[in-house]
C-alpha cells in the first residue's frame, strides 16, 4: 500500500515535475496539498488524482501504481498503453507518462483525468444511444479479420475467447453452478426461487462449457469487458445536440471475445438493475441492437444471424458459466443478489426461445 508520502517523495525522486512538464509543453507544479487517494487495496494497485498548476490553470492527473509481481490484468492494461495507445488513443484517456521499476518494483502511470459520466447526468436510455457509436467503433478495428494485423500488439495475457484456458474455466464454473443449485434447493432462502427452474436449468448446464457454437462464429474482437457506466467518461455529457466524446477508462477486463458481450454489460446489465427501464426493457433492447447494427454496418460489418439473438446468446453464455455460480453462492453465504432473479428468469425464458431446452 502506497502512502501520501510515498507519492510525493517518489515525485521528487524521479523527477516528474520536469518529466510531465516537457510532456506538455508548459511548466507544471504538483499541489501537494490537492493529492486525493482514489483506491489503494492490498490487490497491489493504488489509484490517486493529482492537481498540476502552471500557475494559471489546474489539471488533473490520475497516477495508477502497479506493484510487482503483476497480476495478468495489470499486465494486460500496462500492455494497453505500452503497445497499443496508437492505435486505441481515440478511445482511452491520455497516456502522459509510464515508468516501469520505480522502487524496484512499482511501474507508474499518469494519465489523463477523465470526467465520468456517472454525476454529470440521470442516465435514460436513449443515452445508450449516445455512446454505443463509440463502442461500435472501437470494435470494428479489430472485428474478425481485422485483428490479425493487430495481433502483434498483445501477449499472451490477452484472454481469447475459444482458447484452452477460456474452455477449462467455464467448465469449472459450470460445474460450481451445478453444486450450488443443489445446495439452493436444501437452503430455505433460496428453494422457493430456484424449486421452479431447477430441471430445466441443471438440463441446460449439461450443454456447456459453450451454450452456443455460433457466438465463436459470430464475430469477434478486442471487447473492453467492463462496459458499465462507471467506465465511461464524457466530456460533453450535457450537450443535448452534438455528438458525443466518449472515452473508456480500466482497461483491466480487455479481452479478444463476441463482440456482444461488451453490449451484455452495456445494456442488458443496465436494464436488470434499472427495475425502473424494465417496464419498457424490450424497446429499449431492440433500439440498442439496431443502433449498434447500423452503426457497425458503416465500418462494412453485418452479422450472419439476428442481431437481437446475439445479444441473448452472448448473456445467457456468460450467466451460465460464471454469473449464476457466483450469485447462488453469494445468496448461499448469506449475502444478497439483485440480479439473481433475472438471471434465473431470463435462462428459462430465452434458453427456451433459443432451443436450449
Amino acid at each position: 500500500m502506497n502512502s501520501l508520502e510515498d507519492i510525493i517523495s517518489s515525485w521528487k525522486k524521479f523527477d516528474w515535475e520536469e518529466k510531465l512538464s516537457n510532456v506538455l509543453n508548459k511548466k507544471v507544479k504538483l499541489l501537494e496539498e490537492r493529492i486525493e487517494c482514489l483506491k489503494n487495496t492490498r490487490e497491489k494497485t493504488s489509484i490517486w488524482k493529482l492537481i498540476l498548476s502552471d500557475g494559471q490553470d489546474f489539471l488533473p492527473v490520475v497516477l495508477k501504481i502497479y506493484k510487482l509481481p503483476l497480476k495478468e490484468n495489470h499486465r494486460l492494461e500496462i500492455n494497453m498503453y505500452q503497445k497499443a495507445y496508437h492505435i486505441y488513443h481515440e478511445f482511452m484517456p491520455k497516456l502522459y507518462w509510464l515508468e516501469p521499476k520505480v522502487n524496484g518494483n512499482e511501474t507508474w502511470m499518469f494519465t489523463e483525468c477523465m470526467q465520468p459520466l456517472r454525476g454529470q447526468i440521470k442516465l435514460t436510455p436513449s443515452h445508450l444511444e449516445r455512446i454505443i457509436p463509440t463502442v461500435a467503433k472501437f470494435h470494428a478495428l479489430t472485428y474478425d479479420e481485422r485483428f490479425l494485423q493487430y495481433a502483434d500488439l498483445f501477449d499472451s495475457t490477452l484472454p481469447h475467447f475459444d482458447s484452452k484456458e477460456k474452455v477449462k474455466e467455464r467448465t469449472k464454473g459450470i460445474k460450481k453452478a451445478k453444486e450450488n443449485l443443489d445446495l439452493a434447493m436444501i437452503d430455505p432462502n433460496l428453494k422457493e426461487l430456484v424449486a421452479p427452474r431447477y430441471k430445466i436449468i441443471k438440463k441446460i448446464l449439461k450443454k456447456g462449457p459453450v451454450f452456443f457454437p455460433e457466438m465463436e462464429e459470430s464475430g469477434q474482437c478486442l471487447v473492453h469487458g467492463d462496459l458499465h457506466v462507471h467506465n465511461i467518461c464524457c466530456e460533453n455529457a450535457n450537450d443535448e445536440k452534438g455528438d458525443w466524446k466518449v472515452s473508456l477508462i480500466d482497461w483491466e477486463s480487455a479481452k479478444h471475445y463476441p463482440c456482444w458481450y461488451d453490449l451484455v454489460v452495456l445494456v442488458e446489465l443496465l436494464i436488470d438493475f434499472r427495475s425502473d427501464w424494465q417496464q419498457s426493457e424490450d424497446e429499449i433492447r431492440n433500439q440498442c441492437v439496431k443502433v449498434y447494427s447500423q452503426e457497425m454496418l458503416k465500418y462494412g460489418i453485418t452479422f450472419n444471424e439476428e442481431p437481437l439473438n446475439l445479444l441473448k446468446k452472448a448473456y445467457l453464455q456468460r450467466t451460465l458459466e460464471k454469473k449464476l455460480s457466483s450469485h447462488l453462492e453469494k445468496v448461499l453465504n448469506g449475502g444478497k443478489s439483485t440480479l439473481l432473479k433475472r438471471y434465473l428468469e431470463k435462462i428459462e425464458v430465452w434458453g427456451k426461445d433459443l432451443g436450449l431446452y
